[in-house]
């Protein structure tokens, strides 16, 4: 699906009634221990951190990505965010915070949170809401399922129905994601922008159209390996499939587009032990282990983390990678001259036949349940959409922060900055589909949140990978894991 016009973009966006979630027609309804909640939540790491929270107050934040969240002052509102990469970005959402709280006589600490869905976040909101001292607002991704499945959020539909008056329908992904059995709640913020990111004069120099010949994943692989020069330290290939965001998104992606999939669309079996997901972790355990591409991998690419591809790439040392925008929004902030030979590629195709749109809905405003602020909470994320206050944040953060609703994409500076660049504007096209993530072919819930945050597909990898396990016993393994979860959720029809 490609647009060819901001009009376009517009069209693109569902209507109010299309692919609502539900929990309630599914059997997600049985109360689990606590020690179940913590392992669905990352194990052990999820237990530790929770006893953290549960300890003693912390001390207010000094700021930094590092800082400990401060403890919540009687008469002070408490907004956390996710830490990013293009730290600029947490500074500005800090600032436009800290303005609206000058605007209105409101005392507010803003303090960043674990980004990664396998980190802490959501077992310290948990704690946070049943000691009765959560924040009074946050802003992540992706997470509204697995908070709203273990009653941690505050209904948001006043809130929602007053931005969708304003700007109309957000992005499918966010209707996915937030809007459960019949409630918002999620008031839809941005669509993250990201996707593949490949250095246009190392690709032409060797023949090499990356918009034209980098159809397939086979395309990509290939072509990787031809621009290679290790003299030169220019490794084709910058992707990880370790422990990490970046690592589960690129082994999600070759897994669905293969075909595989966990579960059926209506979620009533497992059906992730399928040859076609055995097929994909065959392709992928291929290019980490075969002599064949040991060339195109930098050095160290087998235990990478979030930021070790960001590093490569603005260092010029990889020809291609996947990542969210922050890559691309860090090079144009620092003039790194790979920005400009930058090129954001299309949606790839596997064997599957079709390429999948993201649906967007890459950031969303909560309000825990039990915040002592809610209306100041509502008040403060409608400040956030007005496009006087976003539309700068979105402009600086070169596709990070992208519109998520519809009238955004009919706005002047929104089109002209898509016009004057082709990159964020295909990066734009591409969360306007109608994929949405880890649970496709099923709608998003939170047993597919429990299957990220215990990092299965990065696990599985790691079998094949560094242990020499056969992707038929790794995809077994796996799998038992899943019905595991499955069967302490009772995810499944």
């Amino acid at each position: 699906m490609v647009c060819s016009s901001p009009l376009l973009l517009t069209l693109l966006i569902p209507s109010k009634e299309a692919n609502v979630s539900t929990q309630q027609s599914k059997p997600f309804g049985k109360r689990l221990s606590r020690r179940q909640a913590l392992q669905l939540m990352g194990g052990i790491t999820g237990m530790a951190a929770l006893a953290a929270c549960t300890a003693a107050p912390v001390a207010p934040a000094t700021g930094g990505e590092g800082a400990a969240e401060p403890a919540q002052v009687a008469g002070t509102m408490l907004v956390v965010h996710r830490r990013e990469y293009f730290k600029e970005m947490e500074d500005l959402f800090a600032q436009a915070v800290q303005n609206w709280a000058q605007e209105n006589n409101v005392e507010v600490e803003t303090s960043t949170v674990a980004s990664e869905a396998f980190e802490d976040f959501v077992a310290k909101t948990l704690a946070e809401v049943q000691a009765g001292n959560p924040p009074d607002l946050i802003y992540h991704v992706r997470l509204v399922q697995q908070l709203y499945f273990y009653d941690a959020l505050e209904p948001v539909s006043d809130t929602v129905e007053k931005a969708i008056g304003l700007y109309g329908e957000p992005s499918l992904g966010h209707r996915m994601q937030n809007f459960i059995d019949g409630e918002w709640w999620g008031i839809p913020y941005i669509n993250g922008g990201g996707g593949e990111f490949a250095r246009r004069s190392v690709f032409e120099g060797q023949g090499i159209d990356p918009l034209e010949d980098l159809v397939t994943w086979d395309d990509r692989r290939d072509a990787c390996l031809q621009v290679t020069d290790v003299a030169a330290e220019m490794y084709g290939w910058g992707r990880t499939v370790n422990r990490s965001g970046d690592g589960a998104g690129l082994v999600q992606a070759v897994i669905h587009d293969w075909g595989g999939h966990i579960t059926d669309e209506n979620m009533t079996e497992i059906t992730f032990n399928s040859p076609e997901t055995v097929a994909a972790v065959a392709w992928l355990t291929e290019i980490y282990t075969s002599e064949q591409y040991a060339p195109m991998l930098p050095p160290g690419v087998i235990s990478w983390t979030d930021s070790s591809n960001n590093e490569a790439y603005l260092a010029g040392n990889i020809a291609y990678t996947g990542n969210a925008a922050s890559v691309y929004a860090k090079a144009k902030a620092d003039q790194n001259p790979v920005f400009e030979d930058t090129v954001v590629l299309n949606v790839p195709v596997g064997p599957y036949g079709q390429p999948h749109i993201g649906a967007g809905g890459g950031g969303q405003l909560h309000v825990p349940k039990g915040a002592k602020h809610v209306e100041l909470a509502k008040e403060l994320s409608l400040y956030l959409l007005e496009p006087d206050v976003f539309i700068p944040i979105s402009l600086i953060s070169a596709g990070l922060f992208l519109p998520a609703y519809q009238k955004y994409y009919e706005m002047d500076p929104v089109v002209q900055a898509f016009e004057a660049d082709p990159n964020l504007q295909r990066m734009g096209e591409q969360q306007l589909g109608d994929y949405p993530g880890l649970s496709w072919p099923a709608q998003p819930s939170p047993f597919f949140d429990a299957i990220a945050a215990q990092s299965i597909l990065t696990d599985m990898m790691a079998e094949t990978i560094t242990q020499g396990v056969s992707p038929e016993e790794a995809v077994a393994h796996a799998t038992d894991r899943i019905i595991q979860i499955a069967e302490e959720m009772g995810a499944l029809g």
